[in-house]
């Protein structure tokens, strides 16, 4: 009776054995995916109103910090929407998501090119027409964007045509921004600064396409903010810094709102120009440039020249 029980004590443990081999070699065969840290994803739906961080060099008021924009002047014939109540939350932010769009999806022609004349400058030429295609403008009678904005304006042609230094200089002193383009997209259409002709937060005021762009009284379509559709139109993240979006005025590039770990960037966490200093892809190498952003909160794209714009 004793041999028997260690006969069978015997049995088991090798029952025991043999599954726990089996168990590690499945283990050793098992093919474990890379995981990549989870990028959190922006809050459009509490963004802080920008008015209160316009700030107007000739009303004598100061160079701007991270979070303002810092305009040259206001135009004495300021014009748009003034009423953003329907989409404001209670805390006092603005809703992006119950912000009415400018609907349509007209196409154009668009004429875009971008070179190095190998003398040191890019050169770009165009005809400031998008890539994409746009909402209906003038603002159609009777839509939704019309009850808040009448922009009763079309979209034309514009002459594109500027020359930068390839390889761009952080100026001594920060320079003001002024109305019409800051900077031209790779898009094909211009980008403007985050304010209104009135002085307000375009973005959060303004009717936009799902492009997060409209038109004007020179009739040039142009952008305000970053909107999905236009970041997936020119580049779609996948991992890491955002690519590049376009050129600012005073030749530095402008990328998307990912950071170089792939985080999603605030202003907070940008310069008083809305950028910062770092390696970036630039013309196909790494090279340490400043360069600028483009973030879902005020002053979206840039806060103030941090060279010198033509």
């Amino acid at each position: 009776m004793k041999r028997s029980y260690q006969t069978k004590n015997i049995f088991f443990l090798v029952l025991i054995i043999v599954f726990l081999g089996c168990n590690k070699s499945d283990d050793t065969n098992e093919t474990i995916e890379p995981t990549t840290p989870e990028t959190a994803e922006a809050d459009l739906t509490q963004l802080p109103f920008g008015g209160p961080n316009v700030l107007i060099r000739n009303q004598g008021e100061p160079q701007p910090d991270f979070l303002s924009l810092w305009l040259c002047g206001l135009p004495s014939d300021g014009a748009g929407n003034a009423d953003a109540t329907d989409w404001t939350n209670p805390d006092g932010t603005w809703d992006y998501t119950r912000k009415p769009q400018v609907e349509g999806d007209v196409n154009w022609i668009s004429e875009f090119n971008v070179s190095l004349d190998g003398n040191g400058n890019r050169i770009i030429t165009g005809n400031a027409l998008p890539d994409h295609p746009t909402g209906v403008f003038p603002i159609t009678l009777g839509s939704v964007a019309y009850q808040y904005d009448g922009n009763p304006n079309i979209i034309s042609e514009h002459e594109v045509l500027y020359t930068f230094p390839a390889i761009p200089q952080i100026a001594s002193e920060p320079n003001c921004v002024f109305f019409g383009p800051s900077g031209i997209s790779l898009s094909g259409s211009a980008i403007y600064h985050g304010a209104s002709t009135l002085g307000n937060d375009a973005a959060a005021h303004e009717m936009l396409d799902r492009f997060g762009g409209h038109t004007d009284g020179t009739e040039r379509y142009h952008y305000h903010f970053p909107s999905q559709d236009l970041q997936d139109h020119i580049h779609t993240h996948e991992s890491g810094h955002s690519a590049l979006m376009g050129y600012m005025l005073d030749g530095f590039g402008i990328y998307g709102p990912h950071g170089e770990d792939g985080e999603i960037l605030q202003s907070a966490d940008l310069d008083e120009c809305h950028g910062h200093t770092h390696p970036v892809m630039w013309d196909g190498e790494m090279i340490e440039l400043y360069h600028y952003h483009w973030t879902y909160d005020f002053p979206y794209n840039i806060g103030c020249f941090k060279g010198t714009p033509q």
